[in-house]
């Protein structure tokens, strides 16, 4: 699996900015979606581990990384 960084990186070089800008997008949306007070998703956030208070861009690929892993192994 490729590293946190070397994602950032990829998605950086795709859109020519840098890897510091993406993630600050990625925690912007991050942090809007986690402040929607919709108690659907708000019940959504309660179901991913979190580090800290907020949910950051590795918790969140690192949660669905791992929901894949388990799907693709379910089907073999």
């Amino acid at each position: 699996m490729r590293s946190f960084e070397t994602v950032l990186e990829k998605i950086a070089r795709q859109e020519g900015v840098s890897p510091s800008d993406v993630y600050r997008e990625m925690q912007l949306a991050i942090d809007a979606s986690f402040d929607n007070p919709d108690p659907l998703i708000q019940a959504a956030w309660r179901s991913i581990p979190l580090k800290g208070k907020r949910p950051t861009p590795e918790d969140i690929l690192t949660y669905y990384a791992s929901k894949l892993s388990c799907r693709s192994a379910l089907k073999t």
